[in-house]
């Protein structure tokens, strides 16, 4: 082989291995750390979180996640899956559920709300973290719960807590 060809061969490989440069859209997240826990605004200054899977049946609570996360990206797809407990039925009472379901008591079927909730967004990492916040509403049933934040296509994190 001729030191010409061998040159051009050379040169051709090592193109071969120089990586492309990477794509923003698909910019990988890496999930770093995730927290469940209480918001407190008291302080309009500073928003003060504390990590916990207890919280208080109390009309306003604040409470949701914060997710350290590591990425490129400037914003990012955010999907939270909320699951309800069964007792969440909007003030239905059980003797009315029960009537709803037996059609020898009633014809008239009431369907029970949705036990899940879902909600989707894009978030901007701040300080490369993530917050998802939800507030305790009136007539809120006290419960476990289940919340699963998907973020970029990929699972985030999953919490198990209790509202009482």
């Amino acid at each position: 082989m001729n030191l010409r060809r061998f040159l051009l061969l050379l040169t051709f490989l090592s193109g071969l291995a120089i990586a492309a440069p990477p794509n923003p859209k698909e910019a990988p997240v890496e999930i770093v750390s995730a927290e469940f826990g209480l918001f407190d605004a008291s302080n309009p200054d500073e928003l003060a979180f504390e990590p916990t899977t207890v919280v208080p049946q109390k009309v306003g609570q604040r409470y949701g996640w914060v997710i350290e996360v590591r990425t490129s990206k400037r914003s990012l797809a955010v999907r939270e899956e909320y699951l309800l407990p069964t007792a969440a039925t909007a003030g239905i009472s059980a003797a009315e559920v029960k009537a709803a379901a037996d059609p020898a008591i009633n014809t008239l079927n009431i369907p029970l709300l949705r036990r899940n909730q879902v909600s989707q967004r894009q978030l901007v990492p701040v300080d490369g973290r993530i917050f998802g916040e939800w507030a305790i509403g009136p007539g809120e049933p006290a419960g476990r719960r289940h919340l699963q934040v998907i973020i970029e296509g990929q699972l985030g994190a999953s919490f198990e807590y209790e509202v009482k």
